[in-house]
C-alpha cells in the first residue's frame, strides 16, 4: 500500500491523494457506521451502571473515551483491510469498499432511528 501511494505521488497525483484523504475523513464523520450503533448501545449500558453506582464517574468517562475514539477507527480499518485484500483493479476495490460502507451506513441509520423512537423523538 505504501508503494502504491509513493508511486501515485511520484506520478504527479499527490494532490489527488491529499484531497481524497480529506474527503474520506469528512465522510467518516458524517456516515453512520455499525461502530456508532455499538458505541451508543454500550454507553447506554455504562450510563445505567453509573446511575446504579456500579462504576465510578472516572470509570464511566474512561470507557466513554475508549469507545468513542476506538470503535470507529477499528471499523474503518476493517473496511480498508477488505479493500486492500480484494483482488482486482481500482474499480473492483471501490465496489467492495462502497458496498461495505453502504451496508454500514444502513445499519447505522437503522440503529439511530431505533434510538430516536425509544427516546420518543
Amino acid at each position: 500500500m505504501i508503494d502504491t501511494l509513493t508511486s501515485a505521488i511520484k506520478s504527479g497525483h499527490g494532490n489527488a491523494i491529499v484531497y481524497a484523504g480529506a474527503l474520506g475523513l469528512i465522510a467518516s464523520d458524517i456516515i453512520p457506521t455499525p461502530a456508532d450503533g455499538l458505541y451508543f448501545y454500550l454507553m447506554q449500558k455504562e450510563k445505567k451502571k453509573l446511575e446504579n453506582k456500579e462504576i465510578t464517574p472516572k470509570q464511566y468517562w474512561t470507557r466513554e473515551a475508549l469507545l468513542y475514539y476506538g470503535l470507529n477507527p477499528i471499523y474503518w480499518s476493517l473496511v480498508l483491510g477488505a479493500i486492500v485484500l480484494t483482488k482486482g483493479d481500482y474499480a473492483a476495490k471501490m465496489k467492495v469498499g462502497l458496498a461495505i460502507i453502504g451496508a454500514g451506513a444502513v445499519i447505522g441509520v437503522l440503529n439511530s432511528n431505533i434510538k430516536k423512537d425509544e427516546m420518543g423523538l
